[in-house]
């Protein structure tokens, strides 16, 4: 379809006509009378705004300033108070004097505020003058200067208010006193009086023109007065070829003194004394000096003696006189003293070395000096022997010296008797070699009297008596072994009977840990076991210990000869035993022995006193008879070992040995030294001795 024509249309324009608004605005046009207007009108309502919300605050100055100013927002003077916004406002104010003021003030809503500042003074400023005398200043504490001539010291800057002045000034005394400084930048006069301190001392001297020292100060030639310092003062007056004079005044102020004439000795000489050898004493004129070497000052023109002496050598004298400052050395040498010593020495043949230098043993008398001499006496296979021996000139001397073997030496450091607690005592017992039991053959033996060859190969120490009632029953006071018949077994002195095998050694373990030894037992499994290496804690004897010490107590140490040949008894071969030998079955047994010795007294019808009857060779009593006694080892029937060393029995066994005779003893039998009986509890005839080793651990 063909497009149709747009409509055309004729626009016409319409008439303007201006708003009526905008003539009324130009009609009501702000003119500059009505601008001004307004603006008064703005001001005087701001004002008054401002009057009516505004703070007073009043700004009080201590002293009253000379000039302020107050700056912040809308702050308006008003009398003596300012209106002002709250917040900050800033204050300046200035007084002669005094420092300004330069603050700021926090201003509240408060509606009446008041503020008090006030000024800090300025320093002031000190003259000083004493009165033409130099002297040092301290203000506080602090110096601050020295005054000069009658010129004031003058100190600025001090602080207003008191403070300390300080005055010190050779000769005169201290000075102390406050001031007030005013401050305000004004300067004040402080005139002081000084105190004098000294006295004035006149000297003189005879002989003239001696020289006056004070603290190493010449003050010059006597007769002098001189001006001293108040107090104690020394001076000291010399003069060449004279003794130095030390005088000691007491000196108060103002006084004026005269010494009496200082009268001068003539000066000391002096002698040095050397000797050899050195140490010497040394008096002169009977008065000790010291020993050399030694310096001493004498007086002139006079005479001494000296006498110099010295332990082992001859005495020397001398005379001396000194001139004036003389000085003299005497160099002296002693010649030593001597005396006689006689050498007695075995082996003769033994070296002698004094002090340390062989000597010919020729000639047994020497003469040596009579000082501390060291003499050693030495042979090959001999301990050496050192003694100190001081001769003397008078009295000849002899040293007498028994040289002991290597063995013997040794031996000889354990004591040969040792005290035990409870008056118990013990016998050193030498190392032998020895045969315990009997041959099958001999008369009386039995079976279980087994042939060893026991070698015992150190010292070893036993009771010299058996254990008596009062000594165990320090252990176990309740232990009552009864009576036997009519004789009462507890008696204090007799010996120790009723006590198992186990109740001897737990005395044993007891008493050393009384004496403060360790145990020689210890218990394993229940039973008592002896502890290897031995200790030197108390034990029972081992049987050939016991043995050696009876039967063999005449055998020398280390004897190995011919030990087959004892006799069968304590006492010999045959019965019966000399009466009062030992206590053994008598006839006053008859009734609870089992057998009698016919023609034998001991006078005892059960255990002696511990110790009564004689001792053996080596000090022991009671091995025979009183009652037979416990000993180490287990008793047993075997028949080896034949030969042992240090040997402590068999080590199974269910009891233990017991040997030696009793007061029950009187068969042939049970009276011969091998006879050996066993058993583990205790018995009215059995009672223990202790033994002890001599060395820890000797034996294992």
């Amino acid at each position: 379809m063909p497009p149709t024509d747009p409509v055309q249309e004729t626009l016409a324009p319409t008439p303007f006509e201006a708003p009526r608004q905008q003539a009324d605005l130009k009609a009501r046009r702000l003119t500059p009378r009505r601008l001004a207007t307004l603006v008064i009108a703005a001001l005087i309502g701001i004002t008054a705004w401002h009057l009516f919300t505004a703070k007073a605050v009043l700004i009080a100055f201590t002293p009253p300033a000379e000039s302020e100013s107050v700056s912040g927002w809308l702050t308006l003077p008003l009398g003596e108070r300012y209106l002002v916004r709250p917040g900050d406002l800033s204050v300046q104010a200035e007084a002669k004097g005094y420092y300004p003021i330069d603050t700021r003030l926090t201003i509240s809503n408060d509606a009446d505020q008041r503020f008090a500042l006030a000024f800090e003074k300025l320093p002031g400023h000190l003259r000083l003058t004493t009165g033409g005398i130099p002297a040092e200043v301290e203000i506080d504490g602090e110096p601050v200067g020295t005054t000069v001539g009658t010129t004031p010291l003058t100190v600025s800057s001090l602080s207003a208010g008191q403070h300390l002045v300080s005055i010190r000034a050779d000769w005169y005394r201290p000075l102390q006193t406050t001031v007030d400084i005013l401050g305000l930048d004004q300067s004040q006069d402080l005139a002081l009086t000084l105190e004098p301190a000294w006295g004035t001392v006149s000297l003189s001297s005879q002989p003239a023109e001696a020289r006056l020292i004070k603290d190493g100060e010449d003050l010059g030639l006597l007769p002098k007065t001189v001006r001293l310092l108040e107090g104690p003062q020394t001076v000291l007056i010399t003069k060449a070829g004279y003794q130095s004079q030390r005088l000691d005044l007491v000196i108060n102020r103002g006084d004026a003194i005269t010494v009496p004439e200082v009268i001068l000795a003539p000066a000391n000489g002096a002698v040095t004394l050397n000797s050899t050898p050195t140490g010497a004493l040394v008096t002169a004129n009977g008065v000790y000096l010291g020993v050399t070497p030694l310096q001493h000052a004498l007086s002139p023109n006079r005479n001494y003696d000296f006498l110099i002496s010295k332990a082992g050598f001859e005495p020397v004298t001398r005379s001396v006189q000194l001139a004036p400052t003389e000085v003299v050395t005497l160099d002296l040498t002693l010649a030593p003293r001597l005396g006689s010593v006689t050498f007695d020495i075995a082996p003769k043949q033994a070296n002698i070395r004094i002090n340390g230098v062989l000597q010919s043993n020729k000639n047994p008398t020497m003469r040596l000096p009579t000082t501390p001499q060291t003499i050693e006496i030495s042979q090959d296979g001999f301990a050496t022997i050192t003694q100190t021996i001081t001769p003397d000139a008078d009295f000849p001397k002899t040293l007498r010296v028994n040289l002991l073997t290597l063995a013997a030496a040794e031996l000889a450091q354990f004591p040969e008797i040792l005290e035990v607690r409870g008056g118990y005592r013990m016998q050193r017992i030498l190392p032998a070699t020895i045969e315990l039991g009997a041959a099958r053959r001999d008369r009386g033996g039995r079976s279980n009297e087994i042939q060893r060859l026991i070698t015992l190969t150190e010292p070893y120490y036993l009771g010299t008596t058996e254990v008596t009632n009062a000594q165990y029953q320090a252990f176990d006071a309740s232990h009552n072994p009864g009576v036997l018949g009519r004789t009462l077994l507890t008696a204090q002195e007799r010996p120790v009977v009723g006590v198992s095998w186990d109740q001897a050694v737990a005395f044993c373990n007891w008493l050393s840990d009384q004496e403060g030894l360790p145990r020689a037992y210890a218990s394993v499994n229940g039973r008592y076991e002896l502890i290897t290496p031995r200790t030197l804690g108390y034990r029972l004897p081992t049987e050939a210990e016991w043995s050696r010490a009876g039967r063999y107590a005449d055998v020398a140490a280390g004897a190995q000869g011919d030990i087959t040949g004892r006799a069968r008894f304590a006492w010999g071969d045959d019965l019966p035993p000399p009466n009062d030998f030992a206590n053994l079955a008598d006839e006053t047994a008859m009734g609870f022995a089992p057998n009698i010795i016919p023609n034998f007294k001991d006078r005892f019808r059960g255990p002696a006193p511990a110790g009564h009857f004689k001792a053996n060779a080596l000090g022991l009593f009671d091995l025979t008879g009183n009652v037979a006694e416990w000993v180490h080892d287990r008793f047993s029937t075997n028949r080896t070992p034949t030969a042992a060393t240090d040997w402590t029995g068999p080590s199974e066994g269910a009891v233990r040995v017991i040997r030696g005779s009793s007061y029950l003893s009187g068969s042939f039998s049970t009276l011969r030294w091998a006879y050996r009986d066993s058993g583990l509890e205790g018995r009215q005839d059995v009672g223990f001795r202790l033994a002890k080793n001599a060395i820890a651990g000797a034996v294992e």
